[in-house]
């Protein structure tokens, strides 16, 4: 029995040993680990300020290039305007839109001025109209974000807006906007599927108020034949005189409103949103270009930077490079 204790007590002094060996370990490896990281960021830093004349002519150039290709390229605006699709889906809506994007790509300036119902001297100005996505993330049916790249599928997350979507336009002369969008509008109007599918939606809805009203009359009469003249005379059944309950009346009164807020929607409806796209959003005057000069020069300037950290790298360990390409 003690010989058992005792090396139950020499295991237990073997494992806290050895426990206590993994924790000096683990803390010489994290220690070796920052010393390490400490001497490369050291190491990083002499030879970045070693080759910095380098790097520094790189940076100038890239602002030369910059420079050059601000002086010789046109300024261009964009803004964006929000439409809502009365008549037909967003996707059908956002591709008839973006044969317009393909005349800009393709420079066919014939057949977009010709969508837009637009002068050859008025589209020449226009550098691109492309329709995108409006994003809701989480699903609270508040607009988060365009998807101008195209990139956001729709998941449990992530859904694209049904009742919204966006149109961008880059122009190089921001004050032909409103021209524009009349162009817009025109090509979206003057589509023959479109213009039957939204006369067929008005007709539907004229009708649908028609009959919510004569419901409403209907309902109001039967109402006041229930309300006064039965609740005046009663009911006789079996020699007793019943009337009108109260639940009854409440019951009409419900009806009658649900058919008034009822019509009130179709109301708006017809008023706000009869057009087959009604505008939320219009456009905004940009106030810069999007090819400013600072905007051009953070491209070229990361570019450059790059490439002259890929020259002094080369540069300087040229051998070991070559070294290593031979045995290759």
């Amino acid at each position: 029995m003690t010989k058992e204790l005792e090396n139950k007590n020499q295991q237990r002094s073997n494992d806290e040993i050895d426990l206590l060996e993994l924790f000096n370990k683990m803390g010489k490896g994290i220690k070796w680990f920052f010393i390490n990281i400490w001497d490369i960021f050291l190491k990083v830093t002499v030879f970045l300020i070693k080759k910095s004349p380098y790097l520094i002519a790189f940076v100038i150039l890239g602002f030369l290039v910059a420079f050059l290709k601000f002086n010789t390229s046109d300024r261009f605006y964009s803004s964006d305007i929000i439409l809502r699709s009365n008549s037909v889906d967003n996707a059908d809506m956002i591709a008839h839109i973006n044969k317009l994007h393909f005349y800009g790509e393709e420079n066919n300036k014939q057949a977009l001025a010709q969508s837009l119902n637009l002068d050859s001297a008025e589209v020449k100005n226009v550098v691109d109209i492309e329709a995108f996505w409006i994003i809701d993330i989480n699903r609270d049916g508040i607009p988060d974000l365009v998807d101008d790249r195209n990139k956001y599928y729709q998941d449990t997350t992530v859904t694209h807006m049904s009742s919204r979507f966006d149109i961008r336009v880059k122009t190089s002369q921001p004050q032909s906007l409103d021209k524009v969008k009349d162009g817009i509008l025109y090509h979206i109007n003057t589509n023959q599927f479109f213009e039957k599918i939204n006369r067929i939606r008005l007709i539907q809805l004229r009708e649908r108020i028609a009959k919510t009203e004569t419901e409403l009359s209907e309902l109001d009469s039967l109402q006041n034949y229930k309300y006064f003249e039965e609740r005046q005379k009663g009911k006789f059944s079996e020699g007793q005189m019943v009337f009108l309950s109260e639940p009854e009346t409440k019951l009409y009164h419900e009806s009658v409103f649900e058919l008034y807020r009822s019509k009130q929607s179709l109301d708006k409806e017809l008023d706000i949103y009869s057009e087959i796209v009604t505008v939320l959003d219009d456009f905004t005057p940009p106030a810069q270009p999007d090819n400013s000069y600072l905007n051009i020069a953070k491209t070229w300037v990361i570019l450059f930077f790059v490439l002259g950290l890929v020259f002094v790298v080369t540069i300087s360990f040229r051998k070991e490079l070559i070294s290593v390409y031979r045995k290759y």
